[in-house]
């Protein structure tokens, strides 16, 4: 669904080259779109390898003494080792930026699931499919590893906590 969507994740069924089925659309009202065949996201049950992405992120965070609590604590977190991954070079030196992605988008979600109603979920759309968020009571969807890669990309700090506040509080409205 972001720019470090998994093609494919070892030990789950494949096409084995051949090519992939169309994700399953639905009839739309044709007065919103000119097209009917309009991808809708869907919240599915947490797949195996999105669990285990999960927990190990939760471990490397623990292991780290990041407090899943702190919104600020997991901001300051991001942006040492942003500011550390910048430094050393980024898309140039800075190595592989899959993990730090996965494990600060694991973070902000934790965070998110212990704060809202949000709970994980594996989220498929037209993008891909990927470690999410979901709230079935209106069928909110989020990726937070989608809110972590184009600010890592782009060396961005800060912006944590104002952005994941800013969610809370949109859920804490519903």
């Amino acid at each position: 669904m972001g720019l470090f969507s998994r093609r494919s994740v070892p030990g789950e069924p494949t096409t084995g080259g051949a090519a992939q089925p169309p994700l399953q659309t639905e009839p739309v009202d044709k007065d919103l779109v000119a097209d009917d065949t309009l991808v809708v996201p869907r919240a599915l049950e947490l797949r195996p390898s999105d669990r285990a992405d999960r927990d190990r992120a939760l471990s490397d965070l623990h292991a780290a003494g990041v407090d899943l609590d702190s919104i600020e604590a997991i901001g300051a977190g991001h942006d040492l080792d942003c500011s550390s991954w910048v430094a050393a070079g980024g898309l140039r030196g800075g190595g592989d930026q899959s993990d730090a992605v996965t494990r600060w988008g694991v973070a902000i979600g934790e965070w998110l699931v212990r704060h809202t109603d949000l709970q994980w979920a594996t989220v498929s759309d037209a993008f891909g499919t990927d470690l999410g968020l979901v709230a079935e009571t209106d069928h909110f969807m989020l990726v937070p590893a989608n809110l972590v890669s184009g600010r890592w990309l782009n060396g961005q700090t800060g912006w944590v906590p104002g952005v994941a506040g800013h969610l809370a509080r949109l859920r804490a409205d519903r």
